[in-house]
């Protein structure tokens, strides 16, 4: 037992992510006039930061500090393409006679000793840190957001009421909204009236039971679900058995994900070709039965919109529903799709083209077809793009499926001829991938209209029985294999074609 938990301390050890790994911290400091004391902060670039490029980034400012879990969250959040690449800002605390000057800084209302100090750290936050940030590093105009928990949760939220447009996202984890007799809603409700349409979340997390009570998070809960300005796009999340402090890893990260969401949406999820990341890009439909159309940008819901009328999506289209959505078109055309965030440089927009008609007709099973593979003929040579074959002659012949281990490493055209064997009747999403090839099944061109483009997507309506294919690929000296043609039926995960649903007569 021993020697096997060993091994799996070296396995993650050897596997921990590469952008888990340390990060350099600036150390600066600037005089506050407003505060009339030096006040120092941790400065953090992206790891894709380059001095010699105009790039600018959004910056996350933590009011207590970049802690080494915020360090952590935000690498493995940025990483997994969550969020974009920030700049993180530690906020540092100042300190009199040993004593934190949180209570100081964070709180609003004189309660006694040196409390209510928040309006003068709010003008050190607006009018000293934020144009020192702009002058020094490289930090986009707006777009930033303000992380703080506990009393800087407090702070969060009262920066947001007092100058809500001063940061674009508000993360406040079980923050102190207690605080005197729960000035903070009172505050609030006095404020939301003269707010006008807002551009900006807010992510309030707090823990389950008394403590949702005694923290103030249920009455701005509350406050919020009857009075939430326009324009705010707000969420409470409750933790269960969490203390006051663990609650804050896990409410940064879903805070940042909330704040954030869209950006996934603009990314593709794991597809750089295209950012909004839909499958089919085409395809047949029968009127009356929905497609089940997928979608593999994650958190898609509701940041993903769609409109079947050809018109653009706005934000109260319907929204794609997880991975797989089963959307009703009724009409030949457009399937228009746009992501939408409260950061709108991250907005995308995306098309599929579906044409309303029948199923298509499989034939009767052709006389002397086995199972096993295709018919191929193999046609050696460098094109720029499909040439006609009946003007070539094969160099070699065979029968299988799409195995291309053995085929030349020089540039060659290859076509694939028999028939698909369908067992259960539905739809059918077929995929090639690849820079030149053409499929066709049934005597309909499935892909290939688009050559060039990296790989194509179609859904098929199909019937139970066989059908005539045909698939062409051509491949490039020195260039990327064909890949196989992959077939995905509805409520199963794509895989290549396999030999044994493919048939061809067996040659003597």
């Amino acid at each position: 037992m021993q020697h096997r938990f060993l091994t799996v301390i070296a396995v993650v050890l050897f596997t921990w992510p590469s952008f888990c790994l340390a990060q350099q911290t600036i150390h600066d400091s600037l005089y506050s006039s407003a505060l009339q004391e030096q006040r120092h902060i941790d400065i953090i670039l992206p790891k894709e930061y380059d001095p010699a490029k105009p790039d600018r980034y959004e910056v996350l400012y933590c009011l207590e500090g970049v802690s080494d879990f915020v360090k952590t969250e935000y690498n493995y959040l940025s990483g997994e393409g969550f969020i974009p690449q920030l700049i993180l800002v530690g906020v540092l605390n100042t300190e009199n006679k040993g004593m934190s000057n949180r209570d100081r800084d964070f709180t609003p209302t004189h309660t006694g000793g040196e409390t209510g100090g928040a309006d003068k750290y709010l003008a050190y936050i607006k009018d000293e840190l934020l144009p020192y940030m702009q002058k020094h590093y490289p930090v986009k105009s707006s777009g930033h957001t303000l992380y703080g928990g506990s009393l800087s949760g407090l702070m969060a939220v009262y920066t947001f009421l007092k100058e809500p447009t001063l940061f674009t996202s508000y993360i406040a984890v079980d923050p102190s909204l207690w605080w005197d007799n729960f000035w903070p809603v009172q505050y609030a409700a006095k404020r939301f009236p003269g707010f006008s349409t807002l551009h900006n979340t807010l992510w309030l997390a707090g823990r389950e039971g008394s403590a949702f009570k005694y923290m103030g998070v249920e009455k701005m809960d509350s406050l919020l679900s009857r009075q939430a300005p326009t324009g705010l796009v707000w969420r409470r999340r409750l933790y269960d058995n969490e203390t006051h402090y663990s609650t804050q890893f896990k409410g940064l990260w879903d805070g940042l994900k909330f704040s954030y969401g869209g950006f996934y949406a603009s990314k593709g999820g794991y597809s750089t070709s295209r950012q909004i990341a839909i499958k089919p890009t085409r395809g047949l439909v029968v009127k009356g039965k929905p497609i089940p159309l997928i979608c593999y940008n994650l958190a898609d819901s509701p940041y993903i919109r769609y409109s079947v009328d050809g018109s653009e999506p706005t934000a109260t289209s319907p929204s794609l529903a997880g991975e797989q959505t089963r959307i009703g078109i009724t009409r030949t055309g457009w399937v228009r799709f746009r992501s939408f965030g409260v950061r709108d440089e991250y907005t995308r927009t995306d098309s599929a083209y579906f044409e309303v008609g029948e199923v298509i007709k499989p034939v009767s099973k052709p006389v002397g077809v086995q199972p096993g593979g295709l018919q191929y003929s193999i046609y050696e040579g460098n094109w720029d793009s499909l040439p006609d074959r009946s003007r070539l002659a094969a160099t070699r012949k065979g029968r299988g499926g799409f195995d291309f281990s053995a085929f030349p490493s020089a540039g060659y055209l290859v076509a694939f001829e028999g028939y698909i064997y369908i067992d259960t009747p539905g739809y059918y999403i077929l995929e090639n991938g690849g820079k030149q090839f053409r499929t066709t099944i049934g005597g309909r061109r499935v892909l290939g209209a688009h050559i060039g483009a990296g790989g194509e997507s179609c859904m098929v309506p199909l019937a139970k029985g066989f059908y005539p294919l045909q698939v062409e690929y051509l491949h490039a000296t020195n260039g990327n294999g064909p890949e196989p043609l992959y077939i995905k039926p509805e409520d199963v995960d794509d895989f290549p074609v396999p030999a044994n649903i493919l048939y061809s007569q067996i040659q003597q």
